[in-house]
């Protein structure tokens, strides 16, 4: 069963790296590692230097530190090289690496494929417990693949450990499980491998018809084989096997002429004995417990020997043993008691070694019934075999239980490690997404108050604008007023006594006597009447200029503060501090600044009835001070709090981040302070 397993195995790498050999990897150079594992296949050279060509070739793996599709391949394909030559220590050690590799790639099914032949090499040493255990992960990987073919594969072999053990009903129902599977992925040898497991199950039950109807469905199977690429020789080969598996069926029922005629067919088919010595051996030996319990000993016992010999050439411990028991068996029949003993003795002892207990308790029970001395000894060893084995049965059972429900729990766990790693990455994506939201929302309001701002900025640069336009209004008008007064004392005054002086002197020009002299004096002394009255009108002229020059926003607050007019007929004055730069404040600052002056001057005008009114601006260090008193009849802070003008006055004080301080009493006058930082 372990060599067709480990033959099975090979041509399933094969197989795998064929269908890796796409047109993509074929244009792709060899690298070394891939000369290495070409020339390690070779079968001429010895088994050393293959070794050393493998290593070659995992060496490269290692120290390339790659972990590609093509990497990993090639990582497969060393696990199947160590293994092809019985290293399978060495081909543990690349399956755990793959594993990792496939681990940390999250390629779940070069996961699953790498955890199936770890357990394959586990299976070759015979620690079936570990290899449950592979095949049970990776039956679980195939599932969440949904790859049927490879899942029954998977379940196929965890049948051949159950049969292993003896547990033949877990045996039958995973490789029934396997066929369903593997029927509809065309598996063709492994459906026939499924076909054989089950007979052979089956008759570990005793249910020999059901086991033979099995065997036949096997045989008829072997057509298929054909079809992907099988040779006639190599069918008959699977023919042998198959013949002689029925033929231990017929053994059982004793319908020993059967047995006899299947044997002797797989006997003959071509070179049989060169091409498959083993199985040669099996069948000679069969054939001659087949004709032995038919009382034909033609040929006999030299069939039996012949097997033997053959065995031992082979150095097949397990096809001794079997042979032993045989010839035990048969020379017990002819009363030969010291050879049977010999030959049980030999079979019991290489049983134990090989640790058969099949083959164990059929020598004992032989033992018990041939050597009377030690029968007793014999026959209570049997039992305390027979018992423990069921012991054993019985704890195999629940290990194997075991392993399918932690590998089971295991999954489940890690399925709810995604599920709540999915939750927590659903959870954060949410919570990321309300941060953003919060982010959008602080910078929309931040531009949107940005946008306030310029507004409101633009909206004071315009009154700033419209100040000045005003205040530019108000001095062309003085301007023109101004030159029209100054037209009509030239006009009227001065061009009209120019012209009466002209006429005079022209007239007393033509006289010289001593009264028209004294008329000429008096004549010259009105021309520097007229002289003085130019100078007066030059004079006008000139501060006309100035004020068109000094159109700055200190000169709009002066003219603004000093051109106050109202009924009480209050004197304005004003003192502007020279050390503040109006041109480097805002236009928002400054428009505050005049409204609120503008505002008090305002209450100044329509309550105070004050004789004299000023207005100080001072600065000092950072701090612009606007004082505004007035000596009027004063009024109570508290009443007047309420008014529209003095929450305007607050208002704008806020705006500029400073304090408004009121003094002020009945009949006492009041001050009212502004204070803000620039």
């Amino acid at each position: 069963m372990k060599t067709l397993h480990k033959i099975l195995f090979f041509l399933g790498i094969l197989l795998y790296a064929s269908s890796c050999n796409s047109p993509e990897s074929q244009s792709l150079s060899k690298t070394k590692a891939e000369k290495y594992l070409d020339e390690s296949v070779d079968v001429s050279i010895d088994i050393g230097q293959r070794e050393k060509y493998i290593d070659s070739a995992y060496s490269e793996l290692k120290s390339g530190g790659q972990n590609d599709s093509i990497s990993r391949y090639l990582y497969r394909r060393t696990i199947a090289a160590y293994y092809n030559i019985d290293l399978y220590d060495k081909s543990l050690s690349v399956g755990k690496d793959l594993l990792e590799l496939a681990t940390d790639a999250n390629d779940t099914l070069d996961m699953a494929e790498t955890t199936y032949r770890i357990g394959d090499v586990y299976y070759a040493k015979a620690n079936n417990d570990t290899a449950f255990s592979y095949y049970d992960q990776a039956e679980n990987l195939y599932e969440t693949l949904d790859e049927k073919g490879s899942l029954g594969e998977t379940i196929l072999y965890k049948a051949y450990i159950y049969y292993n053990i003896g547990e033949y009903v877990l045996c039958e129902v995973q490789a029934v499980k396997a066929l369903e599977l593997l029927s509809g992925d065309e598996r063709t040898t492994h459906v026939y491998n499924c076909l054989n497991l089950i007979a052979t199950a089956l008759e570990g039950q005793n249910n020999t018809r059901e086991a033979l109807n099995y065997y036949n469905e096997a045989l008829k199977y072997l057509d298929n084989f054909k079809k992907i690429g099988y040779s006639d020789a190599d069918i008959e080969l699977y023919k042998a096997s198959c013949y002689n598996n029925m033929g231990g069926v017929y053994v059982e029922e004793q319908n020993y002429e059967q047995a006899i005629r299947l044997y002797a067919d797989a006997i003959k088919f071509d070179n049989l004995k060169n091409r498959a010595p083993s199985l040669y051996a099996k069948l000679l030996n069969n054939l001659a417990y087949a004709k032995f319990k038919a009382k034909d000993d033609s040929n006999l016992p030299e069939l039996f020997f012949e097997s033997l010999v053959i065995r031992d050439s082979l150095n097949n411990t397990s096809g001794i043993v079997a042979s032993n028991i045989h010839l035990g068996e048969y020379f017990a029949s002819k009363k030969d008691t010291v050879r049977a003993l010999d030959f049980l003795n030999s079979a019991y002892k290489n049983a134990k070694v090989i640790k058969s207990h099949f083959d164990i308790l059929n020598s004992l029970k032989l033992l018990a019934e041939l050597d009377k001395e030690k029968s007793t000894y014999y026959s209570n060893r049997y039992i305390t075999v027979s018992d423990s084995l069921q012991e054993n049965a019985r704890a195999n059972r629940e290990k194997y239980a075991r392993i399918e429900y932690e590998t089971s729990k295991l999954q489940d766990e890690k399925e709810a490690l995604v599920k709540e790693n999915s939750f927590i990455i659903g959870v954060s994506a949410v919570v990321l997404l309300f941060i953003a939201a919060i982010f959008i929302i602080y910078y929309l309001n931040s531009r949107n108050k940005e946008l306030l701002l310029i507004q409101e900025q633009q909206k004071a640069n315009e009154e700033v604008y419209e100040l000045m336009n005003e205040q530019q209004g108000k001095i062309d008008l003085a301007r023109q007023d101004e030159k029209n007064r100054i037209a009509m004392e030239l006009h009227d005054g001065i061009l009209n006594n120019i012209y009466a002086v002209r006429l005079n002197l022209e007239f007393i020009n033509k006289k010289s006597d001593e009264d028209s002299i004294l008329k000429r004096k008096e004549f010259i002394k009105e021309l520097q009447s007229v002289e003085t009255e130019i100078r007066s009108v030059s004079h006008d002229l000139s501060r006309n200029a100035m004020l068109q020059q000094q159109n700055s926003f200190e000169n709009i607050l002066e003219y603004m503060i000093t051109n106050q007019k109202n009924s009480f007929d209050t004197l304005f004055e004003s003192e502007i501090a020279s050390n503040i730069d109006w041109d480097a404040l805002s236009s928002i600052l400054k428009v505050n600044v005049y409204r609120i002056i503008q505002e008090t001057l305002q209450n100044v005008n329509k309550y105070s009835k004050a004789s004299l009114a000023r207005v100080d601006i001072s600065r000092e260090e950072e701090i612009i001070t606007i004082i505004v008193t007035d000596d009027g009849v004063g009024f109570d802070p508290e009443t007047a709090k309420g008014g529209i003008g003095l929450k305007n006055l607050r208002k704008r004080t806020t705006v500029l981040n400073g304090t408004i301080e009121i003094d002020s009493e009945l009949g006492k006058g009041s001050t009212i302070k502004v204070s803000f930082p620039v």
